[in-house]
């Protein structure tokens, strides 16, 4: 792998976190987690195909995304024996699954992730709606632990709140550094992320939740209370009068509240006129 980097004049991005699959064994345990061979996939930044030549030597409908020019153009070269398979050039963030596979009523999402943009890409494929089935995402192992962590732990974030308030996330296998060029300091994590919204939620209050989450905790151990006055430009008695419509306690953290509670605070924020622009 890397004498065929050099060739491509393709350096690996430590700032960016850019680690290239090479154990085939982990490639095709993740392949395998797709069961139908005709299930139609999207693959993010697919490196030098480690993945890609298992998902689309099926027949499957095979499309990916590659910023990197000197890798799309060799990843063209090995995708040109499957007649089903394709490389789009450019940003996945600038695409939609519409125009990257428009005859699949679902797709799959499977990739790699550089932590440099596991958050954004993230983001577009919950942004995706009922498009994507589900994704399955390679990620530093300390970014799933955030993902999955419950209120109260050390984990526990306002990307904890995102996630859960649109997916669910399940843990499907760790695979060590040893798997990738070159090699990280950390263990990676297998994701299995299936979109669906909190149940009994709106979009809109799904939207104010996430956003409460952030201004709650933004900065850590200031009590509910100090945080959102801080966080949304508020009277500290404003804030209050906000948390206690909620049924909440304003000496509570932010980081102790469950998605119930972020729902219940959310609500309570959109009737006080929160959708009117004052978050």
């Amino acid at each position: 792998m890397p004498a065929t980097l050099r060739g491509l004049g393709v350096r690996p991005s430590k700032r960016m976190g850019q680690n290239f699959l090479c154990d085939p064994r982990v490639a095709r345990r993740v392949a395998d987690l797709v069961e139908d061979p005709l299930e139609p996939v999207v693959e993010i930044g697919p490196g030098l195909g480690a993945l890609s030549r298992d998902l689309a030597s099926t027949g499957r409908p095979f499309v990916a995304v590659e910023l990197d020019l000197r890798l799309a153009e060799h990843m063209e070269k090995e995708l040109r024996p499957f007649p089903y398979a394709r490389v789009v050039r450019g940003d996945i963030l600038d695409r939609a699954v519409d125009a990257l596979i428009p005859e699949a009523r679902r797709v799959t999402v499977i990739g790699n992730l550089p932590y440099s943009i596991t958050t954004p890409a993230l983001e577009w494929i919950l942004g995706q709606k009922e498009r994507v089935g589900r994704a399955l995402l390679m990620v530093q192992r300390e970014f799933a632990e955030r993902l999955t962590a419950k209120p109260g732990s050390k984990e526990y974030g306002s990307i904890s709140v995102f996630v859960g308030l649109n997916a669910i996330v399940k843990n499907r296998f760790r695979v060590s550094p040893g798997a990738f060029y070159p090699r990280p300091d950390v263990d990676s994590t297998v994701l299995e992320v299936t979109p669906r919204p909190y149940p009994d939620t709106s979009a809109e209050e799904r939207e104010a939740a996430s956003r409460l989450s952030r201004a709650s905790m933004g900065t850590r151990r200031k009590t509910l209370a100090n945080a959102l006055a801080t966080g949304l430009g508020l009277a500290p008695e404003e804030a209050r009068v906000l948390i206690e419509g909620a049924m909440l306690e304003p000496g509570r953290r932010g980081e102790t509240l469950s998605l119930a509670e972020f729902v219940a605070l959310a609500r309570a924020w959109l009737a006080w006129g929160g959708a009117e622009g004052r978050l």
